[in-house]
């Protein structure tokens, strides 16, 4: 979808700075996954640190979804949420997803044969791909429910969206977190709760109502920042996740702060369309270094996390930068 002018461009700087976040998540927590046991403890307090704050990246994506499809203003109907975004991240989803599931297959049985490319298929159907490809499937369903969330926000009240939220936030992540910290579960329920959807719907709601001070929210970012380095580092306190009240804070005040940052369309604008390329093609990278190649950051020194970024983030925009020359995939994918 284009954006120009000003009031929007602040969403493609967002759009990078995600896309740099969630790269970085999961090349510390590619880490993590398969070498905790063999990690110094200042490693473990380092890259679980690094891990965290790079949680909110996702929910970043997702409120940017929201304020760019969720605006009754804008005229997208069904017909196009059907044959324009569900089918690009469809195709997506079922391109890459069962190459990186045949890759798997043949990683773990060391055989290749086309009937693999068919199971290869099916485990994308199940949800067996690579573990970034989730992000996909919920997208999928969050983009069919648009529709409906288009027609409530067109013609409900500022206070039945305040409403909403707020019921979202209190039953997807408030509620959940004190939960697990008291170890008593409430056993009542909310049929409209998932972090995901509070997600989306709020980037709609913090783009046209956000009306705070951006020195406030950035300094709301720099605290929770703050707090989630010196739990994960030292105290260990709270399990840091999408629904977590902290996670929440950093992205809504990530948001609201690049919202009112005053930001003109820029480079970040005009090539926009290399972030999804990227957030599809890195864990080949990734998984390339550490799988195939046997090679990780914690060879190089606390340092080797920035390499290991850069490198990723580097080759998946070159990768999906050459993905924009194909014509199937720019017109219909990515």
């Amino acid at each position: 979808m284009k954006q120009t002018g000003r009031s929007t461009a602040f969403l493609d700087v967002l759009r990078w700075g995600a896309t740099a976040m969630v790269v970085m998540l999961h090349v510390v927590s590619g880490v993590t996954a398969i070498l905790s046991a063999e990690m110094t403890s200042g490693q473990r307090a380092v890259y679980y640190t690094i891990k965290a704050l790079m949680t909110a990246g996702v929910p970043v994506f997702l409120m940017i979804s929201g304020a760019l499809l969720l605006n009754p203003e804008k005229q997208i109907p069904v017909r196009k949420i059907l044959t324009h975004y569900v089918r690009r991240i469809l195709l997506a989803l079922l391109i890459f997803g069962t190459v990186f599931a045949v890759i798997e297959l043949y990683v773990t049985e060391r055989n290749f044969s086309p009937a693999i490319i068919g199971k290869g298929f099916l485990n994308t159907l199940s949800g067996k791909s690579w573990a970034h490809m989730w992000y996909l499937y919920e997208l999928v369903g969050l983009y069919l429910a648009t529709p409906l969330l288009r027609t409530v926000i067109r013609y409900g009240e500022k206070q039945l969206l305040q409403y909403s939220l707020i019921l979202g936030f209190l039953f997807s992540s408030f509620i959940p977190f004190i939960e697990q910290l008291s170890g008593f579960n409430l056993g009542f329920t909310f049929p409209f709760s998932g972090i995901y959807l509070f997600y989306y719907v709020s980037g709609y709601y913090f783009l046209k109502y956000g009306r705070t001070n951006p020195r406030l929210t950035a300094a709301a970012a720099i605290l929770t920042v703050g707090v989630l380095t010196v739990d994960m580092a030292f105290l260990k306190l709270f399990r840091v996740s999408y629904d977590s009240p902290l996670i929440v804070l950093l992205a809504v005040s990530l948001f609201l702060t690049a919202a009112k940052s005053g930001v003109r369309v820029s480079w970040m604008s005009r090539h926009r369309e290399l972030c999804f390329g990227i957030y599809l093609l890195h864990p080949v990278f990734l998984n390339l270094f550490y799988k195939f190649l046997g090679i990780t950051p914690l060879a190089f020194g606390y340092g080797g996390i920035f390499l290991f970024w850069a490198a990723a983030f580097l080759l998946s925009c070159l990768g999906s930068w050459i993905m924009q020359r194909i014509p199937f995939l720019k017109k219909y994918v990515v």
